[in-house]
């Protein structure tokens, strides 16, 4: 069973710094994350996790690739960079009574015992949920949650399946910093569109800076509205832990057995899931909610792509978000879609490929098939 404490020489952790880092899809969460974790302060551990809408796992996968060199076992990683990482995938984490989110969170703080904790939720999640979480029973004392970001693209604000979307609304609505994100592509157009809506919405009161390049000013992850916080260091140690109170014996020992067993669930799924993938060399991966539908493929590293041909499919087609990390014969690379933006860099290395699709039509995505993209292969290694 898990339990968030250290050895008995060691104290408990508790009041670990957190930040929520939200956005809908393709507003730039993860590269505003990896912007944060360049400029980590080298002496401390920092925590990441990571939620996604889809099931395939591409967040993580790129996080693990960029600061830890590729290893992406288990879900859970980390290395002389301080970095450690845990996803959770397959839509809203905080969903069923934010039991997966727990398991995640548990197994991350007792690995990384983090100075700080990062939290990316899906583009399509709850996060007035996923703050009730952090800020209720034993994470009362154990997170504290000192800044929610929200990333908006403000291209997109003439586009109702964005502004009219619930997720999208309540992201606003729960952060106290919204990062108008790729500032660097807007028209004037779309800044004069970005502060009618931030008006018309009631939201003058957040605190709004332009940003580009994901470049995510770590002097924010501390409100402002907090000065006895700002008078002190960014990075906090973390405190020794005062008892948990206000938690009912049963109630307690209730969810701790629902952690537990979802836990078991997530191994035995896994389990599965690499079984599969090492009879095939592929598997294909489904979710579906909040209006969107995503699919998406883990290829094993005997697959290697030819770069030209998968790039000219994944420019090609026409849905609302594309992602991926892919092994291709001219090296390891990650790409990015969203609308009519796309980024692809080289990544020094890469356990295997994974690509992703999003969109609210899923007729779409059905069109998009596993020999499409088998057609791609470069080789298949022996």
């Amino acid at each position: 069973m898990f339990t968030i404490s250290s050895s008995k020489n060691s104290p408990n952790i508790s009041a670990i710094p957190t930040s929520l880092i939200t956005g809908f899809l393709g507003s730039g969460k993860t590269t505003a994350i990896l912007k944060l974790l360049a400029n980590k302060p080298i002496n401390e551990n920092w925590a990441v996790l990571v939620n996604e809408f889809g099931e395939v796992g591409i967040d993580s996968a790129l996080l693990a690739n960029t600061v830890n060199d590729g290893d992406s076992t288990n879900k859970s990683n980390s290395n002389e960079n301080g970095v450690f990482i845990r996803e959770v995938p397959g839509g809203c984490m905080c969903c069923a009574s934010g039991v997966p989110m727990q398991v995640a969170l548990n197994q991350l703080i007792i690995k990384a015992k983090p100075d700080r904790l990062l939290i990316e939720p899906t583009g399509l999640g709850h996060p007035k949920e996923v703050v009730d979480v952090l800020t209720s029973g034993k994470y009362k004392e154990l997170i504290s949650l000192q800044s929610i970001f929200c990333l908006v693209d403000a291209r997109n604000l003439t586009d109702t399946r964005y502004t009219e979307h619930p997720s999208f609304i309540q992201q606003l609505k729960v952060a106290d910093t919204i990062l108008a994100a790729k500032a660097d592509t807007y028209s004037a157009q779309d800044k004069e569109n970005l502060s009618s809506f931030i008006t018309n919405n009631n939201l003058n009161d957040k605190a709004l800076h332009l940003i580009q390049q994901g470049n995510l000013d770590a002097s924010w992850l501390v409100p402002n509205r907090n000065a006895e916080i700002i008078a002190k260091p960014i990075i906090s140690k973390p405190k020794i832990a005062k008892p948990m109170i206000g938690i009912a014996a049963n109630t307690a020992q209730k969810a701790a057995h629902e952690i537990e067993l979802a836990y078991q669930n997530e191994l035995e799924s896994n389990q599965v899931l690499q079984a599969q993938l090492e009879k095939n060399g592929f598997i294909e991966l489904n979710n579906q909610g909040e209006g969107y539908f995503s699919k998406g493929w883990i290829f094993s590293n005997k697959y290697i792509f030819n770069y030209e041909q998968l790039m000219a499919l994944i420019t090609s087609l026409k849905v609302t978000r594309i992602k991926g990390v892919v092994l291709t014969n001219k090296g390891n690379y990650s790409f990015n879609k969203a609308g009519s933006d796309i980024n692809c860099k080289k990544l020094s290395n890469a356990k295997d490929s994974r690509i992703e699709l999003i969109d609210t039509d899923e007729s779409v995505l059905n069109k998009v098939t596993y020999e499409q993209l088998y057609k791609r292969l470069y080789n298949q290694t022996n």
